[in-house]
């Protein structure tokens, strides 16, 4: 049976693990779509600056970049996505607002969705799996379901309505209607 499709690698579910305990409360974005009917935000990659402080009390902090690839096999036309993840060092602006704001444009990010302070303790790795017919079958990761200690989601995943783009979904009803074809392949963090 031919299979289409990847699950994350296991190096990099490790170094999704870093994200847990930290703290985000932003995301930002090259450009960004706003469906607000559906409740949702799509962008090419999404790059999540995440904090924590260090064993003498000071503030440090990494990237978590996410985006998605999309795939077409050429016998079937079916689709699949193969989810990318990336851990990087916050970059280093210096100077004055004006300097900053410069330089952070030049690199491209000029878009953000804000949110109230949301502390990771658990990732969902969410996949689909469908057998498509007796030759082909999709599995593959889809989605990355984050939920803080308060039960509050958000829901990182390939947008399947636009080829290369990523969503961000953090209303729960919606969430909970995209995830219901999903299976949640692994948990990392809190399992209790």
């Amino acid at each position: 049976m031919k299979t289409l499709g990847k699950y994350i690698k296991d190096e990099d579910l490790l170094k999704l693990s870093q994200l847990l305990n930290k703290r985000i409360w932003f995301i930002r974005s090259p450009f960004l779509g706003a469906n607000l009917r559906e409740k949702t935000y799509t962008a090419v990659y999404f790059q999540i600056p995440f904090f924590w402080k260090n064993e003498i009390d000071i503030e440090q902090s990494k990237n978590f970049e996410f985006r998605s690839e999309w795939n077409e096999d050429e016998e079937t036309l079916l689709d699949y996505y193969n989810l990318e993840i990336n851990i990087a060092e916050q970059e280093k602006f210096e100077g004055d607002f004006e300097s900053i704001w410069e330089q952070s444009l030049q690199k491209g990010l000029n878009s953000s969705i804000s949110f109230s302070e949301f502390i990771i303790s658990e990732i969902l790795i969410l996949s689909r799996e469908e057998i498509i017919d007796e030759l082909t079958e999709i599995k593959h990761d889809e989605g990355l379901l984050l939920i803080d200690k308060d039960g509050e989601k958000i829901l990182l995943s390939a947008e399947i309505k636009c080829t290369g783009q990523v969503e961000f979904i953090n209303d729960l009803t919606v969430i909970e209607n995209r995830i219901i074809e999903l299976k949640i392949r692994k948990t990392l963090g809190n399992t209790v």
